[in-house]
């Protein structure tokens, strides 16, 4: 992986690390906030909710309180006396006209033994004893109690709470109770409603007596008890969509503002990571560069000051200082080859003048003596001489060719064409030719010297074999990057101790060798982009030429 993204990706990482970091805490405080806020709130609904009730507490009790002191309710009393019997018809219908005025909604008059003398709620409970009612005259003077009352629709009796409060009133020796007070209904559940925007429902031992509209999902539930009456209970249930919403919104926007953020530090890494790589990237491009034989290279990058901008000016100045000391070593190399090359072309040009001076000698004294032995011993000297000039001549040919070898000119050929075309020269006998060849292995070569290459590793083979006979094999092949040609023969090989010198110059195993051929190949081989190498092989010589395959 390249550092430039080693570095994004570090860069991304950190981010995404703060981010889950940072958002399940952030998330928390903002439910936290949100769920408080929702409770404030809901607590300041609850008070203004105690505060209606308590309204409709005060409320039951002043009305009482008028009624208690009223003309008219002293006018029932006396009515109710039992001095004055029979008591008036009037009496029936008294708590009727009594509550309606006030506005109260539950009315009963009972006698000391809690028989009902009228009622305003439920005229049909005449004379019956309303034990619910009479126990609210036993409560503490002027309590506020709630209790189950019997009312009459059109789907005949039900049971509703009502918050009520007993009144005595005496007239006489006799005494007479006003118990009376407001009913928790659909209406007072509606006014709640109204101020609270909440669904209200209202229960009674164990069953419903009121509820306004639906119950809403996710509800926030409160109660109201009354200060601890019984038997009703009213339950508040306020909706938390409002609530929920804002917090997916700001969830949302968090979200939004941390995936930004994400996407900021990316791109703020990348640009980073850019500006960072860079200048090592162009040094270990230039580094490859120079890996493969450019020392011309020189990196030439914008770099702030510090350690990249000294990394850059030490390679420059090692570039420089290679390049230098490359070129002094190549031209030492370069001197010390050729001096080589002369010293063994001296030394074969030295070997045959030897013998040459010898013979001319011999010949100069006969001749001088007229020695009758000249003419037989210029005969057999001459031919001695003409093939040591000859072998002269062979290895300055071959030397010159070494050291003026042409650049190859390159165009694409079949290796196995080529090899076909060579061995179509060589008549099979003592020696036979094989061809192991692949089809299209293509390169770009130059074709005369190619085939100047395999000629001479087929010869090589040839007369390697040429006192035991065998089998020249020429093979072909490929692989993703390179094409091969090899020449592989069944001669006695090439003796360890001259492998690993067997392409310099004048180095040969055969006696009559010049020791140019292999050293002539190889750098054919070199300056192809290739190289030729001697392989190991079971039996004889294995050579292999090895070329970049075209892309």
């Amino acid at each position: 992986m390249r550092l430039r993204t080693t570095l994004a990706l570090a860069f991304l990482a950190l981010s995404l690390v703060q981010v889950s970091t940072v958002v399940p805490f952030a998330l928390r405080n903002l439910t936290a906030l949100l769920t408080g806020q929702e409770h404030q709130r809901l607590d300041r609904v609850m008070l203004a909710v105690e505060a209606t009730a308590q309204r409709r507490r005060d409320d039951a009790k002043s009305k009482m309180d008028e009624l208690a002191q009223s003309r008219e309710l002293e006018d029932v009393a006396r009515d109710a006396d039992p001095k004055h019997l029979p008591p008036p018809a009037s009496l029936t219908t008294a708590a009727g006209g009594l509550m309606v005025p006030r506005g109260l909604q539950v009315l009963s008059l009972l006698d000391g033994a809690g028989g009902t003398l009228s009622s305003g709620h439920l005229p049909a409970k005449l004379g019956d004893v309303d034990d619910a009612l009479f126990q609210v005259t036993r409560s503490k003077a002027n309590a506020l109690t709630v209790v189950m009352v019997e009312l009459a629709d059109a789907s005949g009796l039900r049971k509703a709470p009502a918050l009520v409060t007993a009144r005595a009133v005496d007239y006489g020796d006799s005494r007479i109770w006003a118990v009376g007070g407001l009913l928790l209904d659909d209406a007072f559940a509606s006014e709640l409603a109204r101020l609270t925007g909440a669904q209200v429902e209202i229960s009674a031992e164990g069953q419903t007596v009121a509820r306004t509209g639906p119950k809403p999902a996710n509800a926030a539930l409160r109660h109201l008890d009354f200060d601890g009456l019984v038997p009703a209970q009213v339950q508040l249930s306020f909706s938390r969509a409002e609530m929920l919403a804002t917090q997916d919104e700001v969830l949302r926007a968090f979200l939004a503002f941390a995936s930004l953020g994400v996407a900021l530090a990316l791109f703020s890494g990348v640009l980073v990571a850019r500006r960072i790589t860079r200048p090592l990237e162009a040094l270990t491009d230039a580094s490859r560069r120079i890996a493969a034989g450019e020392l011309e290279v020189k990196v030439d990058v914008a770099a702030q000051g510090g350690e990249v901008r000294t990394l850059i000016d030490t390679f420059n100045r090692m570039t420089e200082d290679l390049k230098a000391t490359t070129e002094k070593l190549v031209q030492s190399e370069r001197i010390a080859a050729w001096q080589e090359v002369a010293r063994r072309l001296a030394h074969e040009i030295k070997n045959p003048l030897t013998p040459i001076k010898m013979s001319l000698e011999t010949l100069v004294a006969l001749a001088q003596r007229d020695d009758p032995r000249f003419t037989a011993m210029f005969n057999q000297s001459a031919g001695a001489v003409l093939e040591e000039v000859e072998r002269l001549k062979r290895t300055v040919d071959e030397f010159s060719q070494f050291a003026r070898l042409p650049r190859p000119s390159l165009q694409r050929l079949d290796l196995s064409e080529l090899c076909t075309q060579v061995l179509a020269l060589y008549a099979p006998g003592k020696v036979t030719y094989r061809a192991e060849l692949s089809p299209r292995v293509l390169a770009d070569a130059d074709r005369d010297q190619l085939t100047q290459v395999l000629v001479n590793l087929v010869k090589n083979g040839e007369e390697a074999m040429a006192s035991s006979g065998g089998a020249v094999t020429v093979r072909t092949g490929h692989d993703d990057a390179q094409v091969f040609l090899e020449v592989e023969d069944q001669g006695p090989g090439v003796p360890q101790g001259q492998r690993a010198r067997i392409f310099e110059p004048y180095v040969t195993t055969k006696s009559g060798g010049t020791g140019l051929g292999l050293a002539i190949a190889a750098r054919i081989a070199q300056e192809h982009g290739g190289r030729l190498e001697l392989l190991d092989s079971t039996a004889g010589a294995r050579f292999r030429l090895t070329l970049p395959r075209p892309s």
